[in-house]
């Protein structure tokens, strides 16, 4: 029977989601990545890593990296969870940079998300930094040339996510539905450029 193992690093729950599903549908087991010492890779058919994606490298990539050569005979997976959508165009080139040059694993990219309740001080403060910059930035051409946005081929959506304080008037290439009622709810307004 074949034994599969997934160790997770997880910072805000959605990798530990993922494993614990993966965990779920493989008859596996999901341990948290604190708790990897304890756990004997030799033991396992299949090993799955299962981490978040910040600014370009992988939560434990490196860690799995260095256990690779006493892994020959395994099979190895790495799973990026990330707040880019999986339509994001460089996307593909990213996950190229990652696992390129670990062909001994194969690797995959989920969708995760923001979630500011688990954030640690860190990201708190780098997320307050961006949308501090935001505020300053008037539009997203102005965002560019600032450098808070890298690429703006497709423009712009704004997402309801979090909430609106104050009267704001919005410009941006798209909004989804919850944003716009945020926005008009604390007065505000939006308007698709």
């Amino acid at each position: 029977m074949e034994k599969t193992i997934i160790i997770y690093r997880s910072k805000t729950g959605f990798s530990q989601r993922y494993a614990q599903w993966m965990a779920e549908e493989l008859g596996g087991r999901a341990v948290p990545f604190q708790e990897r010492g304890a756990v004997r890779l030799g033991e396992y058919d299949t090993i799955i890593l299962a981490g978040g994606l910040y600014a370009g490298q992988m939560a434990g990539l490196k860690w799995l990296a260095k256990q690779l050569p006493d892994l020959t005979e395994k099979r190895i997976a790495a799973l990026a969870v990330g707040c880019a959508p999986m339509d994001t165009p460089d996307l593909g080139e990213s996950m190229n940079k990652l696992f390129g040059p670990l062909p001994q694993i194969r690797g995959f990219y989920c969708q995760g998300g923001l979630d500011y309740a688990h954030m640690g001080a860190v990201d708190r403060a780098m997320m307050a930094a961006l949308r501090a910059a935001l505020r300053r930035k008037k539009d997203a051409q102005a965002m560019l040339d600032a450098g808070v946005l890298s690429k703006c081929q497709y423009g712009v959506k704004i997402l309801g996510n979090g909430e609106i304080t104050k009267k704001l008037i919005v410009k941006a290439s798209a909004f989804s539905a919850s944003a716009k009622e945020k926005i008009v709810a604390a007065g505000g307004k939006w308007e698709v450029v």
